[in-house]
């Protein structure tokens, strides 16, 4: 069919290339985003409840979790590992982040002290200074 001036009306489509691009980064954030919430939440624990400190307000997508569910066992994510392979884990993330590296403690209510203060030292010796602990508000 030819409009009133003789010439081929223009078809249309829609060009989805863009949508489809948008609906695959969608599925890639949420897939990067729910493997980064399931590492911080993979052991249950019962977190110590807070007395002072601030709340942390920054984003919390760079953080190194940390689990201490007992006094002689320490993982990170859901990972077992010991002092030393702690520390080169902060070693090579330190090496590999562009801007500090940051760490999250999460731990029972009755580990002691005394289990917490080694993670704290490897993470000083690691050049790991931003540490905190995962608590639940009163």
């Amino acid at each position: 069919m030819k409009s009133a001036n003789g010439a081929k009306p223009k078809s249309l489509a829609f060009n989805l290339t863009p949508l489809i691009d948008v609906t695959f980064l969608l599925i890639v954030f949420f897939v990067m985003s729910s493997q980064m919430i399931s590492e911080e939440t993979a052991m249950e624990m019962t977190l110590p409840r807070e007395t002072s400190g601030e709340t942390a307000e920054k984003d919390e997508t760079g953080k190194l979790i940390v689990n201490v569910p007992n006094a002689e066992s320490i993982f990170i994510g859901a990972k077992r590992v010991s002092l030393p392979e702690l520390r080169e884990r902060l070693v090579r993330e330190k090496s590999r982040a562009t801007g500090p590296v940051a760490a999250r403690i999460r731990t029972n209510r009755d580990v002691p002290y005394g289990a917490i203060e080694p993670i704290l030292v490897v993470c000083a010796q690691a050049g790991v200074y931003d540490v905190s602990f995962a608590v639940v508000g009163e």
